[in-house]
């Protein structure tokens, strides 16, 4: 709900606003398990997921977004038979939740930092609070980001999957103000902007017009160019739609509600894309569900959204759910729930543990070869089925912050010398940018061609092309 104040006079910040460009990417994509051989192919994986799958009871509303990801060997699931994995949803771990709200969670790309917002403090006003991972997984006590936080309500962080941008809604001095029916004036919550330097968040600014109005805009999730958001009537929030706006001519488009069946004629809030923008998770109270707000997932479809589902149990509870986001590299949903028909807490929902082969892999031998990242025929543009195992290598760049690598292409024996010298070196740097695209500095990474200097067989046949054209991943000294 929107808050009100008294008109105090305060000056509008009228040139407070703020671009925001592409190529901000967030937070849901792909992990595959390697084998532990010299080269891991992809079919090797997918067998070994053929034989999990079979002995795993599917609940069928995240199949889609967790086969397409290859991310578990199903999607959200329960347990039915013994040694058959289970989802393991329990509250965040650590001192986060109170008997006051906390809602809204977003990690930073590591997966070490937690930020949210609750009314814990004693100002009566909602505030964005952090916290740090510690070495058992669990969450210290969380402390204020006084640069983000103002004297009145600041909400919904949001965290680009490249570190570097915050979102977050604030009715703060600035924000645009309403006059109500009886006289007084109520200011609207906006969205704003805050740019990480390496050090700390720069000091929030509005997003222009056409995204801030006289009406409520919160929970902003940004995918590439295109920003969702959360609006509606001052004091309404049972009308709340998903909005979205793209970025484009170094400006945002007038934002539009996502059409049926994402916004119906009952409220909809908080939606999410995963990383590739083939599924939407959004929070409804839609008729059909287990409580009041469910979660629920879509995919799309080019303009369309389809086969929208309600994630079920046991996600979705006879309480609240709502705002679901998916942290990558510790593989864990965090969503939020009312507990006992009171405030919201921050949940999790995580599989057991699985045993890390990338980074065992890395960490004893210094070096991988993947011959599962694919490319364009004598072409160095990667195709989509590439992501997987790529992902797998944001992941532990991610969680070894302090790593540096070398990516190495190489070709097969077909073709000229110097054609395959330039290929594999472009290929190189075509992974880069992928990794780069996902929120790792460029600076920790080299590339390098090697073209077909150094085959693993020897022969141009089908099958021995497909072992010598490979990617492979060496880590640098400090």
């Amino acid at each position: 709900m929107a808050n009100i104040r008294d008109n105090r006079g305060n000056q509008r910040a009228a040139d407070n606003t703020a671009k925001l460009g592409a190529n901000r990417l967030s937070n849901i994509s792909h992990q595959l398990w390697f084998n532990g051989n010299s080269i891991t192919t992809l079919s090797e994986v997918q067998s070994q997921e053929n034989h999990r799958k079979s002995n795993i009871s599917i609940c069928l509303s995240l199949v889609y977004f967790l086969f397409s990801s290859i991310l578990f060997t199903s999607s959200l699931f329960s347990q039915t038979r013994d040694n058959d994995p289970v989802l393991l949803v329990a509250p965040i771990q650590g001192p986060i939740n109170t008997e006051f709200q906390e809602f809204g969670p977003t990690m930073t790309p590591d997966a070490k930092t937690l930020y949210f917002y609750s009314k814990r403090s004693n100002r009566g006003y909602t505030e964005i609070f952090k916290s740090e991972r510690n070495k058992d997984g669990t969450w210290d006590f969380p402390e204020e980001v006084s640069v983000l936080n103002s004297a009145f309500d600041d909400q919904s962080p949001f965290i680009s999957r490249d570190g570097k941008t915050l979102l977050l809604s604030s009715n703060r001095d600035g924000a645009i103000e309403v006059m109500l029916p009886d006289g007084k004036v109520g200011i609207s919550r906006d969205l704003y902007v805050s740019n990480w330097d390496g050090k700390v968040w720069s000091t929030p600014v509005a997003l222009p017009s056409p995204i801030n109005t006289e009406e409520i805009e919160e929970n902003p999730h940004l995918l590439g160019d295109t920003l969702l958001f959360t609006r509606y009537p001052f004091g309404k929030p049972n009308l709340a739609k998903v909005f979205y706006s793209q970025f484009q001519n170094g400006q945002w488009s007038n934002p539009k509600p996502l059409p049926s069946p994402i916004n119906d004629s009952h409220a909809t809030i908080a939606a999410a894309f995963n990383d590739d923008g083939k599924i939407l998770f959004f929070a409804s109270n839609r008729p059909g569900g287990y409580g009041g707000f469910d979660l629920y997932m879509a995919k799309i479809e080019g303009e369309k959204f389809t086969d929208v589902e309600n994630l079920g149990a046991p996600i979705n509870s006879s309480e609240d759910e709502a705002y679901i986001v998916f942290q990558q590299v510790k593989k864990t949903f965090l969503f939020c729930r009312r507990v006992e028909g009171k405030s919201f807490d921050i949940f999790t929902a995580s599989v057991p543990k699985q045993e890390n082969i990338v980074q065992k892999k890395l960490e004893e031998t210094k070096k991988i070869s993947l011959d599962s990242v694919y490319f364009e025929r004598a072409s160095s543009v990667l195709k989509p089925e590439s992501s997987a195992p790529l992902d797998s290598i944001v992941d532990y760049l991610h969680e070894n912050s302090d790593k540096k690598m070398k990516i190495i292409g190489h070709t097969d024996l077909t073709g000229t010398f110097e054609d395959n010298m330039i290929l594999s070196k472009d290929r190189a740097e075509s992974v880069k940018q992928y990794l780069v695209s996902k929120g790792v500095e460029p600076k920790r990474l080299v590339t390098e061609g090697k073209g077909p200097t150094q085959p693993v067989v020897q022969g141009t046949d089908e099958e021995s092309s497909k072992k010598n054209r490979r990617t492979e991943f060496v880590l640098l000294n400090p």
